[in-house]
């Protein structure tokens, strides 16, 4: 590894000289959100791909993210807590948590260097194909992929495994030179590699959460019913008062119910523009909505243009 890396991976950080000086973990540097969900936009700033040295110095909270990260340990060992168990990596070791887990990582002292690996949801959907023919990073990824999927993580003990060690390093210098035509193909090679060898996954946890099984009772609910689906339907269905049902909803998605049904009922018509030759009007109609300058207005909200320009530039970019 180049030294001018290492020094970058090793030096202590702004936010680590503050925590020396007696201040906590500024939560505001990563995220906007109460439950202390860290949010990838914040930190990537619209890369696709990045990496950030563990912070040192301090118990690092409990969290989760909105994406899929995972951590390699660069020197030292490092301690992270599910559910209450203490998982230590050592030198060498990645861990893969999915965005529906949450951890807290206890103490790391100035030689315990962990690199955090941020991958957006729209990097890993890229190289999602190349997975198919991988049983444990898809079946991992497709979790992650999923909004009611279960808190997962994977742990491999790689420290005496050199081609996945290098094929590491690979990656760290591809982010540090911003050799961004690497990423794709090493991470897709990372992943291969952690599969054909699989005596180095050393744990595998999947979580059933009651978190995890209300998000799907939700979103199956609109999936069955996003046409005519009420808030006061699915509290009946799943025993909660609207009230409750609704605040619930916030604290688990983040969305409020109505956010979640036009998510649902724009995707509908997304997919009806692009496999169907059904007319406008008779779209409005499937996807539960009865106003139509309503539906035009909140779809040129969301894509940027409106449903006819969308359908004619996606037939333009399959011609």
């Amino acid at each position: 590894m180049e030294q001018y890396i290492i020094e970058r991976l090793t030096r202590f950080t702004d936010e680590e000289l503050g925590i020396l000086h007696g201040r906590n973990v500024e939560k505001n540097n990563y995220t906007d959100s109460e439950r202390f969900v860290i949010s990838g936009a914040k930190l990537l700033e619209g890369a696709q791909i990045d990496l950030r040295p563990h912070t040192r110095f301090i118990d690092f909270p409990e969290h989760k993210h909105d994406y899929m990260e995972f951590m390699y340990v660069f020197a030292g060992r490092i301690t992270h807590v599910i559910g209450g168990e203490k998982i230590t990596l050592e030198e060498g070791d990645l861990i893969f948590l999915n965005r529906h887990i949450r951890h807290s990582v206890c103490r790391a002292e100035q030689e315990d260097v962990g690199i955090n690996f941020i991958l957006s949801n729209g990097f890993l959907r890229a190289v999602f194909p190349n997975m198919q023919n991988n049983a444990v990073m898809n079946e991992f990824l497709t979790n992650n992929f999923d909004d009611a999927g279960e808190p997962e993580y994977l742990l491999f003990r790689t420290k005496d495994n050199f081609p996945i060690r290098n094929l590491t390093d690979n990656l760290i210098y591809a982010i540090a030179n911003h050799t961004e035509n690497l990423y794709a193909e090493l991470v897709s090679l990372l992943f291969s590699y952690l599969a054909h060898y699989r005596g180095t996954l050393a744990n595998a946890l999947r979580v059933s959460s009651g978190e995890a099984k209300f998000k799907r009772s939700v979103l199956d609910y609109l999936d069955r019913r996003y046409t005519n689906a009420t808030l006061e339907e699915l509290a009946q269905l799943i025993g909660y008062s609207s009230s409750y049902l609704s605040r619930h909803i916030r604290t688990v998605f983040g969305k409020t119910f109505q956010s979640l049904l036009q998510e649902k009922r724009l995707g509908a018509a997304v997919k009806l523009l692009r496999t169907t030759s059904l007319n406008i009007e008779e779209i409005i109609r499937l996807t539960g909505y009865e106003n139509q300058a309503h539906f035009y207005r909140i779809f040129t909200k969301a894509f940027g243009l409106t449903p006819r320009k969308y359908r004619t530039a996606q037939i333009r970019n399959h011609s």
